[in-house]
């Protein structure tokens, strides 16, 4: 798999990699530099939030995002790492 950095800096990973990492919009990852490359680690929060407005009253609420349905291990992330490199 290819990418390429835009002229902002910006990385878009491509499909088969978030597909297979299970990753997705707004997901927070780690950058570890290594060996001349760079390797990206999946953030895991105990629990975030977001701001919305109440239905009735029209108040903020904060409202806890969902969290992942399956973590990711640090092996099976290296693995991946290896079949995109």
């Amino acid at each position: 798999m290819e990418t390429t950095l835009s002229s902002k800096g910006q990385l878009v990973l491509p499909v088969e990699a978030r597909r297979k990492l299970k990753i997705g919009r707004g997901e927070r990852l780690s950058v570890e530099i290594r060996d001349g490359g760079f390797f990206l680690h999946t953030i895991h929060e105990v629990q975030t939030y977001r701001p919305r407005k109440h239905p009735i009253s029209g108040l903020t609420v904060m409202t806890p995002l969902k969290a992942p349905e399956q973590r990711v291990t640090a092996s099976e992330i290296a693995r991946l790492n290896a079949e995109l490199l």
